[in-house]
């Protein structure tokens, strides 16, 4: 899936990208918007420019289920 936007975009991706890093200076916001995407999908690429937006990219990949007869699907 990916996700993109033309607004501010991000200075650093790398620093963006940590645990509770956040630019709300209310403290109101926990910056866990990015590890919650890691915690659910096997790949988040990021790439953004500043003035210009943002694209993220999450990839998962699924594996084959079985149905109910067993049969693969």
């Amino acid at each position: 899936m990916e996700i993109r936007d033309k607004g501010r975009g991000i200075e650093n991706v790398q620093k963006a990208m940590e645990p509770l890093f956040t630019t709300d200076g209310t403290g109101e916001r926990s910056g866990m918007g990015f590890a919650v995407m890691q915690s659910f999908t096997d790949t988040v690429k990021v790439r953004s420019q500043p003035g210009k937006g943002t694209s993220v990219t999450l990839i998962k990949k699924l594996s084959p289920t079985e149905d109910v007869q067993g049969e693969r699907g």
